[in-house]
């Protein structure tokens, strides 16, 4: 043991003798200064241009530092490869021309000793070259503030996949240098070799299936924009460094003097073992977001639901590469990497995910349109086709753009092509495996003849056609409740009385306490109603009915000083503190939820408050007065202290009852799903999937896509470019003479 760890030493301590050789060759010539110096005028000239074109009225929303990592070959790419050619074609190639190669390998040292040395050597000195280039994100987070700083995860993404790339290039051209007799063919074939696995990654959507997947897993380009995004995947990581374990050993197979046919057949068996590592640990390798909102992160309920999914599902998504005069298709990618993410979740082989582009292949397309009864009219922008089964167990169903994506508007996208604002896909795709995949239907049936908004009225502030369309995207089915049959009532899963102005009759709250006898669920919606010209607020006759699961309304308003943003007539605030420990709202928690027209409650036996004012909230008494003047007066002695129960749930044997003392929040205007303040709509689902005991059914937010424009001051822009242009390549030649006034020291 200690005779290996002493050889293990010997070789650790010659292969850093020749790294710091390298190094030391590199740091302290003119040539290498001379190189970084150009290196970071070009830097910099690249990342002032990108400002100055990214400032501009009409140009692209989006990060500056996903622009000039993943956006464009000539910013990013071609200085890369050109640094990677020039730094590695001397490597092994200038000591073979000064005739030192022999001497190395004569001396107690090995190949392998001698490859990896100049190899770690030439990554570190191409590392150095991009440090400075941090000082783009300083100048950023200057120029916008802390509130509006760049995000840095994908900052840090975007530079790891810099590294990687610089690794694997500076791999290969350690081959053309071993092989090759002079730098300049060395550098030569770097470069073309170099570019050529770049540039085929645009054939993706050129060849056929298989090797379109190759490409696909090992395209440079693709690997970079998900990176500038924020989004890590292992397989990347494993891929290069395959790539710099073949390379090195097939370098050290090149300079080995001893060379035969038995090291020619190692070289090869080390770079076959390369490529099963890359493929089966990138196939096991985790997909990571390092974005700091997680925005490409599948939620912990997503997770749950694919968890537990029958399958196998097949999703086909026959969407076009490109929309618009040529514009890339923002929907293709979101539903690329929303799908990977949910196939790595699910279980192995029960999500089965193919894309089919129109326009590459109209007669599959067509065929798979025609298959699921579709008229052809969404090829233009696409579809998404679900389906799960066989014969006669065999469903569809199928999703559109408009159903997957809210699209960003203003004259910005006219200029620069379709934008995505938020992402909703993820709700929206897990609807449509349970459809298909579970074909338990929960049927949610609503009460209508007491004044309740209807389910079809689109009014903003008077109709529930929204919530309706919440309901059926979360398929559940949604139908008007029958009150005087009991067989018809006893097909209903949960009974939603949402809104009622007037009064049950009797024999109506007996059938609902007949339903809940039957171990169904009841879901009230009902805020404060005033008796005009009285003290009181207007009853609905099932307070005897909720009083049995221990929830009971009383008989003040409940204000609270946290206003709803945006402002409204209705009395309404906001709950983002006062959630409950519940299954049913706990992923609510420190999320905003606007509540109007609030009728108080209390709770007592088991049941539990959900949902609570702050204690800077109050229940007013004084309702007489305030129909007459509008002013609302904490101090009255009749009021109640906050915090006041505002939704509640209580259990009666089988039978579970969830009450929300306000209806106005389910109204159409709140909502909408560009309500991006309010988590109206996940409650709603919150609630529904725990009273039937599906947790799977919760909702899921829209994932928020928009990113801020950048707006820097004529000012601050010219700062930003002289220090871009001169202070970056000053840094080098400052650097440079010192160096070269302390050897002459």
């Amino acid at each position: 043991m200690n005779a290996l760890l002493q050889q293990v030493g010997h070789w650790l301590r010659g292969t850093l003798a020749i790294t710091g050789r390298e190094l030391l060759s590199l740091f302290v010539t003119p040539l290498a200064y001379l190189v970084g110096t150009l290196f970071l005028l070009n830097q910099g000239w690249n990342f002032s241009v990108l400002l100055s074109v990214l400032n501009q009225p009409l140009a692209a929303r989006g990060p500056v530092m996903q622009f000039f990592f993943g956006g464009s070959i000539f910013i990013f790419w071609l200085p890369v490869v050109f640094i990677c050619s020039a730094v590695s074609m001397r490597l092994i190639a200038e000591e073979r021309r000064q005739g030192t190669l022999e001497a190395l390998l004569t001396a107690p040292l090995q190949p392998s000793q001698v490859v990896i040395g100049k190899y770690l050597g030439a990554l570190g000195f191409y590392v150095a070259l991009w440090l400075p280039t941090g000082s783009f994100y300083l100048l950023l987070r200057g120029a916008s503030g802390p509130t509006m700083a760049p995000d840095l995860g994908p900052i840090l993404s975007g530079y790891l996949g810099t590294f990687l790339v610089g690794a694997s290039f500076l791999a290969v051209g350690l081959v053309f240098s071993a092989f090759a007799r002079s730098q300049l063919a060395a550098a030569i074939g770097t470069f073309v070799s170099c570019t050529i696995v770049l540039l085929a990654g645009l054939l993706t959507d050129q060849v056929d299936v298989f090797l379109a997947k190759i490409l696909s897993w090992t395209s440079l380009l693709g690997m970079m924009q998900e990176l500038a995004q924020g989004i890590v995947d292992g397989r990347w990581v494993w891929l290069h460094l395959a790539v710099v374990i073949a390379a090195i050993s097939v370098a050290i197979t090149a300079i080995n003097p001893r060379r035969d046919w038995q090291s020619v057949v190692q070289s090869a068996l080390v770079c076959v073992a390369a490529g099963h590592l890359a493929v089966f640990a990138g196939r096991h390798a985790e997909r990571d977001d390092w974005t700091a909102g997680q925005v490409y992160t599948l939620s912990d309920r997503a997770k749950d639901v694919l968890d537990q999914l029958v399958g196998p599902v097949d999703v086909v998504i026959v969407v076009p590469a490109t929309i618009g005069n040529g514009r890339p298709n923002p929907v293709r990618g979101e539903l690329r990497e929303v799908l990977t993410r949910m196939g790595g979740a699910a279980k192995q082989g029960v999500l089965r995910v193919s894309t089919v582009d129109p326009d590459v292949d109209r007669q599959e397309a067509e065929r798979l349109i025609e298959d699921f009864g579709l008229s052809g009219r969404e090829l233009p922008e696409g579809v998404v086709l679900i389906r799960a089964g066989q014969g006669s167990g065999l469903r569809r169903a199928h999703l559109l753009p408009n159903e997957l994506v809210t699209y960003a508007t203003g004259p910005e996208v006219q200029a620069n092509g379709p934008r995505v604002k938020s992402f909703r896909g993820e709700e929206a795709l897990l609807g449509k495996f349970l459809e298909v995949s579970d074909p338990l239907s929960i049927a949610v049936c609503y009460t209508q003849g007491h004044g309740e908004p209807a389910f079809d009225d689109l009014e903003p502030f008077n109709g529930y056609a929204h919530l309706r369309d919440l309901l059926r995207d979360a398929n559940l089915e949604t139908k008007l409740a029958d009150l005087g049959d009991d067989a018809a009532l006893a097909e209903c899963d949960v009974l939603l009385i949402a809104g009622p102005t007037g009064v049950f009759a009797a024999d109506e709250v007996a059938a609902i306490r007949r339903f809940a006898a039957r171990g169904k669920d009841l879901l009230i919606l009902a805020g404060a109603k005033y008796v005009p010209g009285k003290p009181m607020l207007a009853d609905h006759g099932l307070e005897p009915l909720t009083a049995e699961y221990g929830i009971h309304f009383g008989d003040r308003l409940v204000v609270d000083p946290h206003e709803v943003p945006g402002g409204t007539s209705k009395v309404g605030f906001t709950v983002v503190e006062g959630w409950a420990d519940h299954a049913a709202v706990r992923s609510l928690v420190l999320q905003p939820v606007a509540l109007f027209e609030v009728r108080e409650l209390w709770v007592d036996g088991d049941a539990v408050a959900l949902a609570s004012c702050s204690e800077q909230g109050w229940a007013e008494s004084g309702l007489l007065e305030f129909q007459l003047s509008g002013k609302l007066d904490p101090s009255d002695d009749g009021d109640r202290r906050g915090p006041i129960p505002v939704a509640a749930a209580g259990v009666r044997g089988d039978s579970r009852l969830v009450v929300v003392a306000s209806d106005h929040f389910a109204l159409n205007a709140w909502l909408r799903e560009d309500v991006a303040y309010s988590h109206n709509r996940d409650l709603i689902l919150n609630l529904i999937g725990w009273l039937t005991q599906r947790e799977v059914l919760m909702g899921i937010r829209p994932r928020d896509r928009e990113h801020v424009k950048l707006v820097l001051l004529p000012e601050q822009l010219q700062r930003m470019t002289w220090m871009c242009l001169f202070g970056l390549p000053g840094f080098a030649i400052g650097l440079g003479l010192l160096v070269l006034w302390r050897r002459r020291q």
